[in-house]
């Protein structure tokens, strides 16, 4: 998986190897395209890192970042048009364009950027990156770059060569709380305004492209459905976290692929890990009363997903005793139970399977609301 920490560290890596890159960062999208915005590809004298989606599009954008990188070429935005117009033999699913912004890393201008942004994913701390991807009317140089830290309240925000409005770097600063990459346009007065289609308007324009930090999946239990369940958790570039309070169950021989193994009791377990936005939660331990356990304490804090496998019937009855004991229906929908997409799965391969492709699912669209949940628990009735 090519996910925006990776690049990262190898964008550092390469600079501190006294080598420069191009980067390909997906701007802008409009209609149904392969990536997101924030996607990113790497290209280097010896290759590339990451993707923005493969196909033709991907090749014209990787010869344009080559000669951007050996002639030391000046940034630019290029527009990807996956509608069909490339000289291709088959058209691809996709059908929209993306705007794809192609800027330089030299090693002495950029180093010290791109490690902070490598700590910064390792670290999970909150950071993004703002760059200029458009000068338009000003004398600044298209593609000057800054990082913003939400917890230092903006510092460094300043070095960009164009003037902000005062509410405009708070903004910002939510922006990237929040790991919400946006491409804005600097309005007269220096307000900003999100935009959606590039054109022939001078006015200069930012991308904001917050670093989300890496995906934490905690594996509560460490039975047969957790070891498929971590192999493809790793597979697709999570950072796997294994918890189970028996050593004979938990440990680097039924795990390998795991970053991180806890031998304690889930409850101890779950309440140090700190679980944050970018964690992803599942019950899978060799009882209910374990998972009903585990999952008490991890809707304590503000994990990203939370799932617990077992039939509906054994499900309502815990939601029904957590909402007893106080737990907020807010805090209830939270809950993915009983986890797994309905793929009929039926061995434990199968069944991590659904389970890893639900995670996917909510990790790209985002958590679904209250009422969907409530439907699919049989807790709600949808009205017509």
């Amino acid at each position: 998986m090519s996910s925006p920490d990776q690049i990262w560290i190898e964008a550092a890596k390469t600079l501190e190897r006294g080598k420069p890159f191009a980067l390909a960062t997906v701007v802008n999208v409009r209609g149904s395209t392969p990536r997101e915005i924030g996607a990113k590809m790497l290209v280097r004298g010896d290759g590339q890192v990451g993707t923005i989606g493969g196909g033709c599009g991907e090749a014209e954008v990787f010869r344009k970042a080559q000669l951007v990188l050996e002639h030391s070429g000046a940034a630019r935005i290029e527009e990807v048009d996956l509608t069909g117009d490339f000289d291709q033999q088959q058209i691809g699913t996709c059908g929209g364009i993306m705007d794809v912004f192609v800027d330089l890393w030299l090693p002495e201008r950029d180093r010290q950027i791109a490690r902070a942004l490598a700590d910064a994913s390792l670290q999970n701390q909150p950071i993004g990156l703002v760059t200029l991807v458009q000068a338009g009317n000003t004398q600044a140089e298209t593609g000057a770059r800054t990082l913003l830290r939400p917890n230092e309240g903006g510092a460094g925000i300043s070095t960009l060569p164009v003037q902000l409005a005062r509410g405009a770097l708070a903004d910002l600063l939510e922006r990237v709380a929040s790991v919400e990459p946006a491409l804005l346009e600097i309005e007269a007065g220096g307000k900003l305004r999100e935009v959606s289609h590039i054109d022939e308007n001078p006015a200069p324009r930012l991308f904001v492209d917050p670093l989300p930090g890496a995906q934490r999946l905690i594996i509560v239990g460490a039975g047969h459905i957790a070891q498929p369940l971590c192999a493809l958790a790793a597979m697709l570039g999570y950072h796997t976290v294994v918890i189970d309070d028996r050593a004979s169950f938990a440990n680097r021989e039924r795990f390998p692929q795991a970053n991180e193994i806890i031998v304690k009791p889930f409850e101890t377990a779950i309440n140090a890990l700190k679980l944050d936005r970018q964690c992803f939660v599942v019950m899978v331990t060799r009882g209910h009363a374990f998972d009903e356990t585990s999952l008490r304490s991890a809707l304590k804090q503000k994990a990203r997903f939370v799932g617990m496998i077992g039939s509906r019937r054994r499900v309502k009855a815990t939601l029904d005793r957590l909402e007893a004991d106080g737990f907020s229906r807010e805090q209830l929908a939270q809950v993915h139970a009983p986890i797994g997409l309905d793929i009929g799965a039926e061995t434990p391969e199968e069944i991590a399977v659904a389970i890893i492709a639900e995670i996917v699912r909510e990790r790209r669209r985002g958590l679904r609301d209250e009422f969907t949940m409530g439907v699919k628990l049989g807790r709600l009735t949808p009205s017509n």
